[in-house]
């Protein structure tokens, strides 16, 4: 990865403040590059792609990428919500 790619930020998923990977939503072996790029802690982007697979990191469909990438936020950030309120009744 080049240089200019990494940088130390807040990972979007675990809002920890880490060594940050831009993670195209689109893959970029199918799509080229193109389409939208987030920035993920190492640990969340090697998650994000063990849950996608290989099989399914070549689907075609834009639309089926998305909504994966979306219900794989929305369950990191029920997680955080939960992990949230339990520690608030500690």
């Amino acid at each position: 990865m080049a240089a200019d790619e990494t940088k130390k930020d807040i990972c979007v998923k675990c809002n920890n403040y880490f060594w940050i990977d831009k993670h195209h939503i689109l893959p970029k072996s199918v799509f080229g590059g193109e389409g939208d790029i987030v920035r993920l802690c190492p640990n969340c982007h090697r998650d994000y792609h063990e849950q996608l697979g290989t099989k399914d990191l070549k689907i075609k469909n834009r639309q089926f990428h998305y909504d994966f990438f979306a219900k794989w936020m929305a369950g990191g950030l029920a997680i955080l919500g939960l992990l949230y309120f339990l520690t608030d009744f500690a």
